[in-house]
């Protein structure tokens, strides 16, 4: 590990990368690092086992404390800290051990502990370590209500190191004024951290300031805030907040009809925000009037559902125009909701018939269609609604798409033959349209469930002629050469997959037909394979690339991060990281990515140190997007130097993921993978359906791999942002998978990605065990692209790493 580490990161600064959301070694894991062998336990205390190798300096345990502290093996980060504060013979290398030591027991929210050791690095004479010392002691003293000295800690980080992060300094100051009920001084550090803000000012600190002047007394300057920001806002939520705070303002005065100005602007125009609601109750407790459909909007949003149907009902009752077409679509989601499937059915079934020039009326159709299958369970009434909107709509453009649906309602009712004639009527009659391939390709798997081979392969051979993408025309091929292999024509089978294999290199169905002319299992790893991080040896190549193909100068330096560190977005980047303030860390780097897209030097100067600081996110979108500027997209993109391959599928996190994918007996390219597809190795990356962290656990799976793993000690969902708990939790999961589908790779990701109820259900339609065919049996799209883009990942780490010089 040292050696990758001296060799990735001595380049740039020393970074503090101190842990603010990872985790803890695991009972039976063993993380190996080349100055010793460290056994983790469930005691707190990791046992050491000396080896062979040269004792590191304290520098060295310093730097691999630090990345201990990023992956969030506080534990070991204890131990190594401890082991670099003995050795230190000079008081930096001290005062650096000391900041390590507080920086672990602040994660483990040991105060005390903390306390201790961040005061004697406060006392450092290296003002860098001395500050960031005290904005760590702030951050203790705030956990532990003792507000006056995090000011003063926070004071003396600024004295120490002004001109960083000022702005955001001031705003924790002001935090603190306003909890101790200061608003005084509030509105003084707020102003502060306005002034020094590195864009010229923030709407949410604004949004403080503001509301510390209404806390003071100071309404007038307050309500004139809150109008200005309402005006200059482009955030719907912000204006609705803004319309809730003016209009409390008027009412507090007495001013109700101002007030109910204010509310009902936040009523009528942004019925989605919370202060939405907030307002609606506020003109209902005054007794004023309000438009029942946005009533009912306010209420739908918010779950209200009974009262959002009660709300529609009257304005449908008072109002038969205007808005009645959407007030009957809502009303039907509502109904829904409520668990009224029939009742929704029938609203949109009028909505239907009497507001045919809707803006609802196609959705009305799909929702009555998806009702049907998603919520009541009768997947044929589903397809005969679809295909009822196709027969009274032969030319709508949307037909096609209900054609498909229909299809595939019928599979999941078990009638396959009614599904492949529905499927057949999109080659027939809409050759053109994009859901033609995969209802014929469909039309065809239908057919291999079926046993009937012989049926299944014209469809494929029809699928193949149109095809209108690489992909699909691999897809065709690999089956049309499984049918021949099920029919005993052996040779002809071979030479589809032949076809097969170079119509889409690197994609899926490629790949898996290499897979069958060699006689390889998927997701089998190489005989041999090197995880090498070290991206040094594939620099020189790459910055000849560049010059060549973007004609730069020989004179221009393209080392990195040379004049790049510099900038006070990199300053300031580096100095977040350094406190554990990933997500503020990474909007200053992704501004300087974002500002140099269109420059190819300093784009190319910018990449070997957001991997060294372990933005290794970043550093894939910024070599993704240098490469476009080259023209060089999908497979094209691994054309280009090695580099930039090793760089968009690095070998991140090794000396976690190693003793993790052995204790769970998964191939670490194959984690690795996972990983790349779940988060793209960012780990403090949240999902929009609450998934968190590396390998994107969703907190209820976290909860219960917690409790059967009984780790981490006092764990809660924020555990999840850990790259180690989640890379140990992620790989647990999946082992549980892989052994309740007896090994099958492909129902693991299934599951892993769908669900195993779901996966269950697939792997019950497959009547022959073929990874293929379940595959094209899974039902949810999602899952089918992430097994495939799962394999075409695993495919580029084999080629990457397992010595092949070819893919």
């Amino acid at each position: 590990m040292r050696k990758h580490r001296q060799t990735l990161l001595i380049g740039l600064l020393v970074i503090f990368l101190a842990a603010c959301t990872q985790s803890e070694l695991t009972p039976g894991i063993q993380a190996t690092f080349p100055m010793q062998n460290i056994t983790v336990t469930p005691d707190p205390t990791p046992t050491l086992t000396p080896t062979p190798f040269p004792t590191p300096t304290p520098q060295e345990l310093v730097n691999e404390g630090e990345m201990a502290l990023f992956v969030g093996d506080y534990d070991v980060a204890y131990q190594i800290f401890s082991d670099a504060l003995t050795q230190s013979s000079d008081e930096k290398s001290a005062a650096q051990s000391h900041l390590g030591l507080g920086q672990a027991f602040f994660m483990k929210e040991n105060y005390g502990l903390a306390l201790i050791h961040l005061r004697d690095a406060a006392e450092a004479d290296e003002a860098t370590i001395a500050a960031r010392a005290q904005y760590l002691l702030g951050q203790c003293y705030t956990q532990l209500n003792r507000y006056e000295e995090a000011l003063g800690a926070y004071e003396a980080y600024l004295e120490l190191r002004p001109g960083v992060i000022d702005s955001h300094v001031y705003e924790l100051r002001g935090d603190i004024y306003n909890t101790l009920n200061d608003p005084t001084q509030a509105i003084e550090n707020f102003q502060q951290s306005y002034r020094t803000h590195p864009d010229g000012g923030e709407e949410q600190i604004e949004i403080k300031i503001a509301r510390a002047y209404q806390a003071e007394g100071n309404l007038e300057t307050a309500l004139s805030m809150y109008k200005d920001i309402y005006n200059n806002s482009t955030n719907d939520y912000t204006k609705a907040q803004m319309d809730l705070l003016i209009g409390r303002i008027y009412e507090a005065d007495g001013d109700m009809e101002q007030a109910s100005t204010n509310y009902q602007d936040a009523v009528t125009n942004y019925p989605f925000a919370f202060d939405a609601f907030t307002a609606l109750t506020a003109l209902e407790n005054a007794g004023i009037a309000v438009n029942e459909y946005q009533r009912g909007l306010v209420h739908y949003y918010r779950g209200n559902h009974n009262l959002a149907i009660k709300a529609f009902d009257l304005y449908i009752e008072e109002t038969p125009t205007d808005f009645a077409d959407s007030a009957l679509y809502f009303k039907a989601l509502s109904t829904r909701a409520i668990g009224d499937n029939e009742g929704a059915i029938a609203l949109w079934q009028s909505l239907i018939e009497n507001y045919p020039t809707s803006g609802f009326y196609v959705d009305a159709w799909e929702d009555i269609e998806f009702t049907y299958w998603a919520y009541m369970g009768q997947p044929e009434s589903a397809a005969e609604s679809a295909i009822s909107f196709a027969n009274r709509f032969p030319d709508a453009p949307e037909t096609p798409s209900f054609l498909f649906l229909a299809g595939r309602s019928y599979e999941r009712a078990g009638l396959l033959t009614e599904a492949v004639e529905t499927w057949l009527r999109l080659p027939d009659n809409y050759p053109e349209s994009d859901q033609t391939f995969s209802g014929i390709f469909f039309a065809g798997i239908a057919k291999v469930r079926m046993g009937d081979w012989a049926g299944a392969q014209p469809l494929f051979a029809r699928a193949s002629l149109l095809a209108s993408e690489p992909a699909q025309v691999a897809a065709a091929h690999l089956w049309i050469g499984k049918c021949q292999e099920a029919l005993g024509d052996i040779s002809a089978a071979l030479d589809s997959w032949k076809q097969a294999q170079i119509a889409d290199p690197f994609g899926h169905y490629s790949i898996r037909a290499e897979d069958l002319l060699i006689e390889r299992e998927v997701f089998s790893p190489p005989d041999d394979f090197n995880l090498d991080p070290n991206l040094t040896p594939y620099l020189l190549e790459a910055e000849a690339w560049l010059r060549d193909t973007f004609a730069l100068p020989e004179d221009i330096n393209l080392e990195s991060p040379g004049l790049l560190a510099n900038d006070p977005r990199f300053q300031r980047g580096i100095e977040f990281w350094a406190l554990g303030d990933y997500r503020a860390g990474k909007n200053e780097f992704e501004s300087m990515r974002l500002a140099f897209a269109n420059d190819p030097a300093q784009t190319f100067r910018l990449i070997p140190a957001l991997v060294e600081i372990g933005l290794y996110r970043s550093a894939l979108v910024a070599s993704t997007n240098l490469l476009q500027l080259a023209n060089l997209e999908g497979a094209d993109a691994l054309t280009a130097p090695e580099f930039f391959s090793r760089v968009r599928f690095g070998a991140y996190f090794l000396d976690w993921v190693l003793p993790i994918a052995e204790s769970e007996g998964i191939s670490p390219l194959l984690l690795l993978s996972v990983m790349r597809q779940e988060s793209t190795y960012e780990g403090f990356i949240s999902s929009s359906a609450g998934a968190r962290g590396l390998m994107q656990i969703m907190p209820s799976t976290g909860e219960q791999l917690a409790q059967d793993l009984e780790w981490p000690e006092n764990y809660t969902t924020d555990d999840l942002y850990r790259p180690y708990v989640s890379l140990l939790f992620g790989a647990n999961y999946l082992k549980k998978q892989r052994n309740l589908f007896e090994g099958d790779l492909f129902a693991m990701l299934a599951a892993y990605n769908g669900g195993p109820g779901n996966t269950i259900a697939w792997k019950d339609l497959t009547p022959i065990d073929d990874p293929d065919l379940l595959l094209e049996v899974i039902r949810i799209q999602e899952t089918r692209n992430y097994i495939r883009l799962i394999n075409e990942i695993f495919y580029i780490y084999r080629w990457l790493y397992g010595g092949s010089t070819t893919p």
